[in-house]
């Protein structure tokens, strides 16, 4: 039969120990990598989270502006209208004007 000395028990003994400090160590740093990647998919999933906000602002702004500079177009459109009409009502009043500058003039002659 095989008998183990105390040389073949030491080895078997430190491979042992050396296996399991392996298995350990392994364990350790598969850990620390699944750290280090939760936390940066939270620290991901928190810059989406943020960069959707700015864009929701960023569109918000936007459509405010163009509401606002469309406001802005219509009530030039109407003082622009009303101002035409304005001139062409004081057009009219100068014509008539005239003509009864014009008729005074003829019916004094």
């Amino acid at each position: 039969m095989f008998k183990l000395t105390q040389e073949i028990i030491a080895i078997g003994t430190v491979g042992l120990t050396l296996a399991t400090l392996v298995l350990i160590l392994a364990g350790f740093v598969i850990s620390s990598t699944n750290d280090i990647r939760d936390e940066a998919r939270a620290d991901r999933a928190a810059w989406q989270a943020e960069a959707q906000s700015l864009r929701a602002e960023a569109r918000a702004d936007r459509e405010a502006a163009q509401a606002e500079a469309q406001s802005l177009r219509d009530e030039a459109r109407a003082d622009r209208e009303a101002f035409e009409k304005h001139i062409i009502r004081l057009t009219r009043q100068q014509s008539q004007f005239t003509g009864i500058v014009e008729q005074m003039r003829t019916a004094s002659r």
